[in-house]
């Protein structure tokens, strides 16, 4: 097995077969931090893959034609052994037809990909500009509060611009305790960028949407963000004074796209969640398990071309 060929198989085990242990109730008891560090390094090693295989394609397309090997490719990097009985002039354009198909699918890739980011951006820095013209500052270093008569938190991000922001109607309900949890949640979104990361998913998700594994992490991984933010307010403020927020503010209206809400995603699950216990260890079988799941995902492209090139 060549080194394109490992890769575009692995890339694809990861695409199609991963979302399923990814997604399966047996991770349930697992830190969300874990999880969240489970999806994204399945996405970023079976992004790299596609990109290394497509780019080893490219470099070796490239070289036969420049020395005049095209039958020698076709053999030894795609497999067609029968490409030997081919004329010269044939493998050529064999060659320069996957050639132009993988370029032209890289760039359209490529293009989208940072089209939608760059709206993304955009769209965050304007959100996150137009609630520091029309909110009022307040007590709470980099909090802006606009005039709403629904509660609602969330905070957003973007182009050099972020805010953390609740309504009127929030800051009337939720008692200091209750609102500091909030603050602490909605600014560990920001300190832990977690904007970024959506951004990232979704873009991937846009631009590639027949591909399932980026389909699941853009669904999957903006509530594990949100139980992350959860642990990271619980431990200054602890779990009452979040839980009783939470529920307070489950009822707001739709936020604006790109915001993060402490109330905003999987209120049940989390809600049920911070009603128990914390239990999670890093020690735990599951815990364990799924770490050297990660590792493994990680360093196993590693070793399988480090075996190839031997």
């Amino acid at each position: 097995m060549n080194a394109v060929t490992f890769l575009l198989g692995y890339a694809f085990a990861l695409t199609w077969l991963a979302p399923l242990p990814l997604s399966s109730p047996m991770t349930s008891g697992i830190p969300p931090r874990l999880s969240v560090t489970g999806w994204l390094v399945t996405v970023a090693t079976a992004v790299l893959a596609w990109i290394a295989a497509l780019t080893i394609l490219v470099i070796g397309a490239v070289h036969s034609l420049i020395t005049d090997a095209a039958l020698t490719f076709c053999v030894e990097t795609l497999g067609i052994t029968n490409a030997v009985m081919l004329p010269s002039a044939v493998a050529t354009a064999l060659v320069m037809a996957l050639l132009a198909l993988t370029a032209g699918v890289a760039i359209h890739t490529a293009r989208r990909v940072i089209v939608t980011m760059l709206n993304i951006r955009r769209s965050n820095h304007d959100h996150a500009e137009a609630v520091q013209i029309i909110g009022r500052p307040t007590d709470y270093d980099g909090v802006v509060a606009i005039t709403a008569d629904r509660p609602a938190a969330y905070c957003v991000s973007g182009g050099g611009r972020s805010a953390v922001v609740v309504t009127t109607a929030t800051l009337e309900m939720l008692d200091e305790a209750g609102l500091a949890a909030v603050l602490a949640h909605e600014r560990a979104h920001l300190h832990g960028r977690h904007h970024h990361i959506i951004a990232v998913l979704n873009a991937l998700a846009a631009a590639l949407p027949r591909l399932p594994l980026l389909r699941a992490a853009a669904h999957s991984v903006p509530a594990l963000l949100e139980m992350c933010a959860d642990d990271a307010a619980t431990r200054t403020h602890g779990r009452e004074p979040l839980l009783a927020s939470l529920i307070a503010l489950g009822t707001q209206h739709r936020l604006p796209d790109g915001a993060l809400a402490a109330a905003g995603t999987a209120i049940v699950d989390r809600a049920l969640r911070l009603t128990q216990p914390p239990h999670q260890s890093w020690w735990r079988p599951r815990t364990l398990s799924t770490t050297l799941a990660v590792f493994a995902t990680l360093t196993t492209p590693v070793l399988a071309l480090a075996l190839c090139t031997l």
